[in-house]
């Protein structure tokens, strides 16, 4: 059989995907078994804190990453006893070829102290806290169902003759993409210290997650010392989105290191960082699937 190429392939592939078709896979892996092939983030040692490029995969029908945009450290409020950090990422998931797709993923913020006699940093709150939904669709539905059986001679007929009955069923139903967030405890011990949001596609369009996704996190902190986060992201992908020459794992990037003394980067807003208690980290989100221009022609 003559293969196919690569826009012959995409082609065939949107129009045989299955309701099943996804392939769970792990960020965390590298390409060859070299811990140098640069699946593994690093922070750079001239400049280890705060690294913006936090997680970066690229290749395989989909490109990932991660970037931190906003991190803002100060007081929770001018008469709290804690301190406050806020964290603000930016998740991208660029399909590089038509007919791929992420169909869901998770991603998990654990933070910890960098030093074991240092207090241990609490998630406080994050955004899209609870169920989300996106580009809510709808499907009518006609279900037949019937069955064939013999009458007998008391019917006045001949024996063998056959009647069928069919009950028609119309249903509607619903679906949409969803993002959904919570704090979580670490090994089954207080404080919180994981923020975690679950993405799930469409599944009725299967049009894959959002291309991108901000969350927001705030951090509760007894002292002001260097503290970190450890990302990980899982996906789960049409089975054509696979990461074939993968294998093996290998230690998660490297932790974020977050350094309380750094200056505000105050990209999205200007934080009053007397206040960090108050920030509504909803509007420090956002949601897109994709990026339309109107008015290409110049």
């Amino acid at each position: 059989m003559a293969e196919r190429g690569d826009d012959d392939q995409d082609a065939y592939l949107e129009g045989v995907e299955q309701a099943d078709d996804v392939d769970v896979f792990d960020v965390g892996m590298f390409e060859g078994g070299s811990e140098g092939s640069g699946f593994h983030t690093k922070n750079n040692p001239r400049d280890p804190y705060q690294r913006s490029e936090v997680i970066q995969r690229t290749g395989h029908g989909v490109d990932i990453r991660c970037t931190l945009v906003d991190s803002i450290h100060g007081a929770m409020s001018a008469d709290s006893d804690y301190w406050a950090t806020i964290l603000v990422l930016q998740f991208r998931f660029d399909p590089a070829k038509r007919a791929r797709r992420v169909a869901e993923a998770t991603i998990e913020l654990r933070f910890d102290a960098s030093e074991p006699n240092n207090q241990i940093p609490e998630v406080d709150a994050v955004s899209f806290d609870g169920n989300y939904s996106f580009l809510p669709s709808t499907q009518s539905e006609t279900i037949v169902k019937g069955t064939e059986g013999n009458i007998g001679a008391s019917y006045g007929v001949d024996i063998g003759a056959s009647a069928k009955w069919e009950k028609t069923v119309n249903r509607e139903t619903s679906d949409a993409t969803t993002v959904s967030g919570g704090k979580l405890v670490l090994n089954n011990m207080p404080p919180n210290r994981v923020a975690k949001w679950t993405l799930l596609e469409n599944k009725t369009l299967k049009t894959g997650v959002p291309a991108s996704i901000r969350v927001a996190v705030r951090i509760k902190r007894r002292d002001e010392e260097v503290f970190h986060c450890v990302p990980r992201l899982v996906c789960k992908a049409d089975k054509w989105t696979r990461l074939e020459s993968f294998f093996g794992g290998v230690p998660e990037d490297d932790p974020v290191l977050l350094k309380p003394d750094m200056k505000p980067t105050n990209k999205l807003m200007v934080y009053d960082t007397e206040e960090l208690g108050s920030v509504d980290l909803q509007k420090l989100s956002d949601v897109t699937f994709t990026t339309m221009i109107l008015d290409a022609q110049k």
